[in-house]
């Protein structure tokens, strides 16, 4: 039962998280979070927050009560590793040669 739980919350994550990590990588899905954003405004930022709430209790759940702990936890670390360094580090590169002096 318990393996179910983080399963149901791993996937809650890859699915919620994923949507909102598409906005870097297309302007295609940053336009349409925009207007799902603008369509159902606060009703959408209660849904994404329930949807965090869901899938960061069950992944903890499962991490703290199953005997895969380690498996779970390296799941759930390696997607945001790889999150991290497909998406966030490029655009943090980015970022830091925007402001960097010219040499």
């Amino acid at each position: 039962m318990i393996t179910a739980i983080f399963i149901i919350g791993f996937l809650v994550m890859v699915l919620n998280e994923g949507f909102v990590i598409l906005r870097h990588l297309s302007k295609k899905m940053a336009k349409r979070r925009e207007k799902l954003i603008k369509k159902y405004g606060k009703k959408w930022q209660i849904f994404h927050s329930a949807m965090d709430i869901v899938w960061v209790s069950f992944v903890a759940i499962g991490i703290i009560f199953s005997e895969y702990r380690m498996f779970f936890l390296g799941l759930v670390l390696g997607f945001w590793i790889i999150v991290f360094v497909g998406v966030y580090l490029p655009k943090l590169i980015k970022i830091r040669e925007k402001f960097r002096p010219d040499e």
